[in-house]
């Protein structure tokens, strides 16, 4: 075994096995072991003498086949005989007992009339009055003996079956065709390619299962027959493909390209043999062994890269094995063992149908999971987005606004108001170097906390936004008051700043402000207007302090612009 290290050396072992175990196997199943057979062109039922029960009909497809098949003494009452559907033009059936042989009952291509169940099977019912001995098939057109499949089943027995059937296979086909839409739109919403190829596996093998199953008859009953066959065998090599390419979208950045690349050619080699396999006077009998090759060497491949990427340790290649585990063993045990009318008759294709459909829910599923956790990775991580931004924008000392957030604050929520006049109230605490001086800098940084508290108060009562600029100096930005109104709101703030209980920080400490006022437009530039009010600022500091002055002029940004003081408290000169 040293040769099948590494990963193309393993690679190439898994297709060699694969090929073995194939050839090595009795890939297709048969009719049951006592029937008898005869190619014969004769349309009445031959002599049971002229029939050979050992070895293979052969040169039936371009003639007639004649099959015997005897049934037991404790079935022969009320004996129905149920025939997987395949390709054939035609089948006659009658059974056979004491008093003679039955009126045949007649399926043509395209033409199933109320013998088709949902289940890709087809049910003739015998006397119910006389037990049958045997039951003969007369087929027309058969294109492989290997693919007939038939069982012998109660009348009352088989109708229960196809009842069960029927429930099975439609949850199957829901299942299938919800997770179809879910990946579709997980696709779509997240823009991936695994849930477009994933999406489009579930809608093959969901289509391939209402092929298959008949139910496709319901609307398009001209398709009963090999037309059926063929759209089958097509959308299940179809299903192969869109399962490669899914398997190696989610393994791509993982593996190596060159292994990918293998997986998804098999992928298209069975897609454009099932494409071929399906043309009218295709030799069905020459392309099933490829077919089985070709899906035993996809598998092969498929379940070494998914088993490299789990042991690399990644989540996808763990994901890929749990959810195709049971599809791919099924698909395999299809393909070396004849499972016969296990399931109520369905056989190896419902077999294949179930485990889909629950490698669809488990594959969702654990998208879906990593998708939520993706998804609570991504809100946290806006959320802290949101407050680191939020944080960059405020003071760490008051809360409110640095100069940065102040100026995106007011444009974000003032800025569109291109007729609605803005008013820059800049307050600056009077002596405050003073009060650190003989307080001490935590009075003073609690004393600029109590004084940002009480502006908070102001953006709960008015259309504005406070902030603190740097230092002792602070701003509000208001809109939709001008003029005197807007005086009275500036002396409002200077009196309500200066009843604040400092005297509670420190006994004896009062503060007072001075306010500068300048008014504009909300979507003017913020510089000029802020130069107007500072330089009132500085005229409430020249004039005593502890006063409000405004602006008298906020369109004049020229030295000449004239002040009004407000009256104010007089606060000895510094």
């Amino acid at each position: 075994m040293g040769f099948c290290r590494g990963n193309w050396r393993t690679m190439l072992c898994g297709l060699a096995m694969a090929i073995a175990m194939l050839l090595g196997s009795a890939v297709q199943a048969t009719p049951p072991a006592e029937t008898c057979f005869v190619v014969s062109a004769d349309a009445k039922v031959p002599d049971p003498t002229s029939l050979r029960c050992t070895g293979v009909p052969q040169g039936y497809s371009e003639g007639t086949l004649w099959l015997r098949v005897p049934i037991a003494p404790a079935q022969a009452r009320n004996a129905s005989l149920a025939v997987q559907v395949t390709r054939f033009e035609q089948l006659d059936v009658y059974f056979e007992h004491q008093n003679g042989v039955e009126i045949p009952q007649t399926v043509t291509e395209g033409a199933f009339a109320d013998k088709w169940h949902v289940g890709g099977q087809l049910a003739f019912a015998g006397p119910g009055d006389v037990p049958t001995q045997a039951v003969w098939l007369r087929l027309e057109g058969l294109e492989s003996y290997d693919l007939l499949k038939l069982r012998i089943v109660s009348g009352a027995a088989a109708q229960r079956q196809f009842e069960l059937t029927s429930l099975a296979i439609g949850a199957a086909l829901a299942l299938l065709g919800i997770a179809a839409l879910f990946n579709f739109g997980l696709a779509i919403g997240l823009r991936r390619r695994f849930f477009l190829w994933h999406g489009g596996w579930s809608a093959a093998v969901m289509l391939w299962g209402v092929v298959w199953s008949q139910i496709g008859l319901l609307v398009l009953p001209g398709i009963a027959g090999t037309i059926t066959s063929r759209l089958a065998t097509g959308l299940a090599c179809f299903a192969i493909l869109l399962a490669a390419l899914a398997t190696a979208s989610a393994l791509r950045g993982i593996l190596e390209k060159a292994a990918l690349r293998l997986l998804v050619g098999l992928g298209w080699a069975m897609f454009a043999m099932g494409v071929a396999s399906g043309l009218p006077g295709a030799d069905i009998t020459f392309f099933a062994p490829l077919l089985g090759i070709g899906t035993l060497m996809s598998v092969a491949v498929a379940v070494i890269c998914i088993a490299t990427a789990w042991r690399m340790g990644h989540v996808e290649g763990r994901d890929l094995a749990i959810s195709w585990a049971l599809p791919m063993a099924t698909l395999v045990l299809t393909l070396v063992v004849d499972l016969g009318g296990v399931l109520w008759g369905g056989g190896d294709k419902i077999v294949m149908l179930f485990a889909s459909a629950l490698q669809v829910v488990c594959l969702t599923a654990f998208a879906t999971t990593r998708l939520g956790a993706l998804r609570v990775e991504r809100d946290t991580a806006i959320a802290t987005g949101k407050r680191l931004a939020e944080l960059a924008e405020r003071d760490p000392l008051t809360g409110l606004l640095n100069r940065r957030g102040f100026l995106a604050r007011c444009a974000k929520d003032f800025g569109g108001r291109t007729t609605m006049p803005f008013g820059l109230i800049l307050i600056d605490v009077d002596r405050f170097k003073a009060v650190n001086d003989e307080f001490g800098h935590q009075t003073g940084d609690e004393a600029l906390i109590l004084l940002a508290d009480k502006l908070k108060t102001f953006e709960a009562a008015h259309d504005c936004h406070a902030g603190r600029l740097g230092g002792e100096e602070f701003v509000l930005g208001v809109s939709g008051i001008a003029g005197a109104d807007l005086r009275r709101l500036g002396e409002g703030v200077r009196s309500e700043l200066a009843k604040c209980p400092y005297d509670a920080i420190a006994p004896a400490l009062k503060i007072t402000v001075s306010i500068g006022i300048a008014q504009g437009l909300a979507d003017g530039p913020f510089g000029p207007l802020y130069r107007l009010a500072d330089d009132a600022l500085y005229a409430a500091k020249r004039a005593g302090r502890n006063r409000v002055v405004t602006v008298e002029d906020g369109s004049d940004h020229g030295a000449g612009s004239t002040f009004t003081q407000g009256a104010g408290a007089p606060h000895s000169a510094r």
